[in-house]
């Protein structure tokens, strides 16, 4: 089966929200993400795709880790860690000519860097955005509004 290379960022505002889309074709909220291009590190895709999809721009947030190139700075430097790596499966579709696939999906978490910028939905995959609290995220059904493992991670990042 054929893989691609993909990035997501889970984008969570100082108020403890998460910004959501309406995937059309999935039926489904999701967050904003897509296809790795051809020369961009998984975080500059997940900040692109935040952008795109959103109007945001957003700061990709990673786990402290150690400099492997503080000696030599000139041999490069290190990207931020995700929270996860997905192997998904992606269901054929004839609108868009696509057979089935797999994503590998570098996950990340985001937050907006000027909480006064309105997001908006961009893209004609998408319906509707907005932003969701916890509890909110809770009373979603995971077998139609939203997708289980896109529940539980944003469930892992949002305060209780």
């Amino acid at each position: 089966m054929e893989r691609h290379f993909t990035a997501t960022a889970f984008i969570v505002d100082s108020k403890g929200r998460t910004l959501l889309l309406w995937h059309k074709r999935l039926g489904r909220w999701m967050p904003p993400g897509g296809h790795i291009d051809e020369n961009e590190t998984p975080e500059e895709t997940a900040r692109r795709e935040c952008k795109e999809e959103t109007g945001l721009d957003v700061e990709i947030i990673g786990e402290a880790q150690g400099n492997l190139f503080a000696k030599d700075p000139t041999e490069g430097h290190m990207l931020k860690k995700p929270i996860a790596l997905l192997l998904e499966e992606i269901p054929a579709s004839v609108e868009f000519n696509e057979p089935a696939h797999e994503h590998m999906d570098f996950l990340y978490v985001a937050r907006p860097l000027d909480e006064a910028q309105v997001p908006h939905a961009t893209h004609k995959e998408w319906g509707e955005l907005r932003w969701f609290t916890r509890t909110e995220i809770e009373a979603l059904d995971a077998n139609a509004e939203i997708f289980s493992n896109v529940k539980a991670y944003i469930l892992s990042l949002l305060p209780r």
